[in-house]
């Protein structure tokens, strides 16, 4: 079938969709930028159907009364709005379907729902009230406090996705093919597949892979939420509603709250609690402690919750938004807190980066592993927010490795180390602390080589001991992040990942050595198209050219349970994984050359004339400008002359 995507930006959801459905369709992307532009994108692409993944504004009459146009809808069936997620996150269970009510009066449920879904519906004139081709549920705990709106939409969202969507669409050929059969003489398929098809009753009650009805209670339509509405109070809510809030609002548009000072929008929301917090007699709302750029409150029930970002609230006379950067540096700029009295009741994180054993905000730990053989492994885990790695967290995860590092000793060795990455695994530098940043270029050129220094670690300290290293990409990866998992002697891919290995989207060359680890891997044609093409590559995909070993089923739990099992049996063994490298020059003075040709053209991409390409794109990704063109790397039926530049992702 053709199919057009059209979407307000290609992000994870839509990326994962396209990856699959190419798989057996020729698959068209158009950006959703007007009206017009949507009419004229079906017309060009004269698609068998239509699927919107991720939209935003409605879809013209014009459109979806010509082609068959199904919405992906992240609610279950009978929910409709903007704000599904949302709602969902906060605790509305549809006990109650008067949502100014609960709103007003904090009516939330106390466990909220077991389970959400995602909807497939075809688009009308009414928003996601259209006939429903297929749907799909998942469990979900919305009181795991590292659960947040985003994680749980490139998670259980883009998963339950794929299953709706791809159940909708054998549902729509099997409708098709029966009109066909009434049909006398050869029947042209797009006459076939039409708005006019006739959905199932049991395509809206049973679920697409088990049957099963919805698990998850009453749904009825919501209203969008304003951010007036996402606000906590610290003398009314407790951490676990707040930390409620803050997480449904994540990554946009952010929990708004006026308890700081000024109107900010935060994100975070993880909870602080264990024995210490009893020993802390202070006001609800008052600053407890600080950690890697995040502040904690206390809160009204005796526990505390972390803010790891914020974003100033854009004014009328502000011509972009605020970029969304870590919260001490944006706090000390607000005079909200004082740098030089900054507050500390909660313990000091342990200096060997023990994981700690109670709730909290850890962005870094390790774990030691004996198998049965007595050999020891080193499990790294390094959850930044969004993926984005800056100067100081890199500088974090230097001193991470080097204590791994320390511990392999000649009677004590230890046999590889694992980078499990967080909810993605990276995604490189961090593009909103170099664009609030009173010197972008200065910070770039910090950056990128702070994460240089992690992944020389990985390419030479770690090899010369003889330390197998593996990285997992247990979440998405792109660009910087990419080529740090590149580096490791053997990657291990979860099947549902998606992998932008490419920077060009930004204006740079790329360094984080992939000149080395890209064209090692995959050769240097295959490596060179990477970074040229810009497109997302799947796991599967990345494995057949060499940018990942190893393929494993499963997420979450059941991921992270092959994921040691394989490392286990590759240090049993005796495995030595890694003979990509065998002809490559990993030498010192191998390293260190190509990292001066990398870095002498990001020095170009920061400081001469075509640093306008990087400077403009990044600002306009960190502040949201809107695309004007459908970036001609995600077209496939429209003319050169019909696309442009950009760049779209999860924030």
């Amino acid at each position: 079938m053709k199919i057009l995507l059209l979407c307000t930006a290609h992000n994870s959801l839509s990326q994962r969709l396209y990856l699959t459905l190419t798989l057996k369709h020729e698959v068209t992307v158009e950006y959703a930028l007007s009206t017009d532009t949507m009419i004229e994108a079906a017309s060009l692409a004269h698609p068998h159907l239509i699927i919107c993944p991720f939209l935003t504004s409605p879809v013209p009459a014009e459109v979806y009364s010509k082609y068959m146009t199904l919405i992906v809808h992240p609610g279950a069936p009978g929910d409709g709005g903007p704000s599904a997620l949302d709602f969902m996150l906060m605790g509305e269970d549809g006990t109650d379907e008067d949502i100014q009510r609960v709103i007003g009066k904090d009516l939330w449920s106390e466990h909220g729902r077991s389970h959400w879904g995602v909807t497939v519906l075809q688009a009308i004139a009414e928003y996601d009230a259209g006939p429903v081709w297929a749907w799909e549920q998942f469990s979900v705990n919305i009181d795991n406090h590292t659960t947040t709106k985003s994680s749980l939409y490139r998670g259980d969202v883009t998963r339950a996705a794929l299953i709706a969507c791809s159940t909708a669409i054998e549902r729509i050929k099997s409708a098709a093919r029966q009109v066909q059969d009434t049909k006398a003489g050869d029947v042209d398929d797009r006459e076939c597949i039409n708005p006019g098809l006739k959905t199932k009753p049991e395509y809206g009650t049973a679920s697409a892979s088990t049957g099963e009805p919805f698990l998850g209670g009453h749904t009825c339509p919501l209203p969008l939420l304003k951010a007036a509405n996402r606000g906590f109070d610290v003398n009314r809510h407790g951490a676990v509603m707040i930390s409620r809030l803050i997480r449904a609002s994540d990554s946009q548009p952010g929990c708004l709250t006026r308890d700081f000072s000024p109107n900010l929008y935060v994100y975070g929301g993880l909870i602080e609690d264990g024995e210490h917090m009893s020993t802390i007699d202070v006001k609800p709302g008052t600053f407890i402690g600080v950690r890697n750029d995040a502040v904690c409150f206390k809160t009204l029930d005796g526990k505390g919750v972390w803010i790891t970002h914020g974003r100033r609230v854009k004014k009328k006379t502000d011509p972009t938004l605020w970029p969304k950067v870590p919260a001490i540096p944006l706090f000390v700029d607000l005079g909200i807190v004082d740098p030089k009295k900054l507050p500390q009741y909660l313990p000091l994180l342990p200096k060997d980066f023990a994981r700690l054993n109670y709730p909290t905000f850890q962005e870094i730990f390790i774990e030691y592993d004996e198998i049965a053989t007595g050999q020891r492994v080193a499990y790294l885990t390094f959850d930044f927010y969004n993926g984005a790695m800056s100067t100081n967290q890199c500088r974090q995860m230097c001193a991470a490795l080097q204590s791994i590092l320390e511990t392999h000793t000649e009677l004590n060795p230890l046999s590889a180390v694992v980078l499990l990455g967080g909810t993605y695994f990276s995604n490189g530098i961090h593009l909103n602390v170099i664009e609030s940043s009173p010197d972008p270029a200065h910070e770039s050129w910090s950056n990128i080589n702070a994460i240089n220094d992690v992944i020389l670690l990985i390419l030479h300290d770690f090899a010369v001991r003889g330390i197998i290293t593996v990285a997992t990409l247990r979440g998405n990866a792109a660009a910087g992040g990419v080529a740090l998992a590149a580096a490791a002697d053997l990657v291990l891919a979860g099947e549902h990942v998606v992998i932008n290995p490419a920077y060009r989207a930004l204006g740079l060359f790329g360094s984080e050595y992939h000149t080395i680890t890209y064209y090692g891997r995959a050769g240097y044609e295959t490596g060179h198209r990477l970074l040229r093409d810009m497109v997302p590559v799947s796991a599967q995909q990345a494995k057949d050219i060499g940018l990942v070993d190893v393929v494993l089923s499963g997420y979450g739990e059941s991921l992270d349970t092959a994921i040691r099992k394989h490392v286990n049996e590759l240090v049993c063994t005796n495995q030595k994984p890694g003979q990509w490298k065998d002809k490559l020059d990993l030498s010192p003075s191998g390293l260190a050359a190509a990292r001066m040709h990398e870095l002498g053209e990001m020095a170009k991409d920061f400081w001469s004339a075509r640093s306008i390409r990087y400077h403009s794109r990044r600002s306009d990704f960190v502040r949201k400008v809107k695309a004007t063109k459908t970036p001609l790397r995600d077209v496939c039926d429209v003319g050169e002359e019909d696309a442009g530049t950009g760049y779209a992702a999860d924030d």
